[in-house]
């Protein structure tokens, strides 16, 4: 076992963020803070976390960066536990989780590494349905530890708003780890990487109600499979029924994809339009919501848009982003036209009437609706309340 280890980043260029180093030793645990901030702030942080986890003994240095409290307390917990091992009090569970609908709004997911607090924040403010806390890709193997860690705290300290808040998790045994982190906390949805098969789906949500139950978790807890690979494509409709009480959306990764399939990207997409069809085809089959994959060109504003485009003719409903400044365009592209949003508000004073008046079917005008029309102009409608397009009593301003 390690007597000394760091955790964090420090230099000219790191923001919101800290170094801390900690040292075992036998005498009363000291902390020296090198801070341009508030160090009182800083070490009242680190020292309540050093109680709850039971250290009393051992030396801290933090280098300062302006990070807020809870980045330095999870830096702290993270070195120290890399020094004394695993075998103190986890994370207090949250008291209280809200669960989003199943089919609220997810045009734009902003992925940010889990491990970096200033994307973190820089993301709060960018106006996307969803921030995805990143654990897998973008999160070097020497830094898991410590980044899960961080993710813990940012579910538990910040306010995330409206954004819907998902992390990606690890594969295999890394999973475990992640989730005994992030479950107890008022994390709403899970990604689940490089899925082939319906079993990997069935053994987070396995591992998912072992975790809930230990921590006292009631809130549900959204599954999001990314399929990756050829096997995956080939799974789809059997990956959407793996666990229907659990998964909303289904949603596809193309840069791994791409490299198993031996092909480059091509702005088209001609190379990835069976695997973006099959994945629509099998989250369509059974109620999910279809999300598209990254576009990674980031300053490439107008090919972004055509992304979108292709992506909305396809049937997704939304796209992953990789930074801020690609969430106002993929918002504003996945939103309803104004003659699809006229029409399914049609539908739904159609739908209401119908029942009003004892029908099983749903008639506009001459014309029968079909239930699954009808099921998606209720859910367009909706979300278009929960965007402000409408508004709540937008049946009334209908009749004038």
């Amino acid at each position: 076992m390690m007597k000394r280890a760091e955790c964090g980043y420090s230099g000219p260029k790191v923001k919101s963020d800290c170094l801390v180093a900690y040292e075992a030793g036998g005498t009363p645990l000291s902390i020296r803070i090198e801070t341009g901030s508030d160090a009182q702030l800083l070490e009242g942080a680190i020292r309540r976390t050093a109680e709850r986890l039971g250290i009393t003994t051992g030396s801290t240095e933090v280098t300062d960066c302006g990070a807020a409290p809870f980045t330095a307390a999870a830096r702290f917990e993270a070195a120290a536990r890399m020094v004394l091992g695993d075998n103190m009090p986890g994370l207090p569970a949250a008291d209280s989780i809200q669960v989003p609908e199943r089919d609220r709004p997810r045009r734009s997911r902003l992925y940010v590494p889990g491990n970096r607090p200033r994307f973190i924040e820089k993301a709060l403010g960018s106006g996307a349905d969803a921030i995805i806390l990143d654990l897998e890709d973008s999160i070097a193997p020497s830094r898991k530890h410590e980044a899960r860690i961080m993710v813990a705290y940012a579910l538990r300290e910040l306010d995330f708003g409206d954004m819907e808040v998902m992390v990606r998790i690890n594969q295999g045994e890394a999973a475990v780890d992640d989730l005994d982190w992030v479950v107890p906390q008022p994390v709403q949805h899970l990604l689940l990487p490089k899925v082939e098969t319906a079993d990997q789906v069935t053994s987070v949500r396995d591992m998912v109600e072992k975790v809930s139950e230990l921590c006292g978790r009631t809130a549900g807890l959204w599954l999001m499979p990314i399929i990756e690979s050829p096997l995956g494509i080939f799974n789809a409709l059997e990956i959407a029924r793996s666990a229907p009480e659990e998964m909303a959306a289904l949603t596809l990764g193309l840069q791994d994809l791409s490299a198993e399939m031996g092909v480059t990207p091509t702005p088209e997409g001609t190379e990835s339009f069976t695997a973006r069809s099959l994945v629509v085809l099998a989250a369509r089959a059974e109620g999910l919501q279809p999300i598209d994959t990254v576009y990674a060109d980031v300053k490439n504003e107008e090919g972004l848009k055509e992304s979108v485009r292709r992506a909305a003719a396809l049937g997704f409903i939304g796209k992953g982003c990789i930074h801020p400044a690609q969430v106002p365009v993929i918002n504003t592209g996945f939103l309803p036209t104004k003659e699809k949003l006229d029409r399914s508000m049609k539908i739904v004073l159609a739908m209401e009437q119908a029942e009003k008046d004892g029908l099983g079917a749903v008639a506009l005008g001459s014309k029968m609706i079909d239930p699954p029309v009808a099921k998606q102009s209720l859910t367009v409608v909706e979300n278009s309340i929960r965007l402000g397009l409408i508004s709540v009593d937008w049946r009334d301003k209908d009749k004038e």
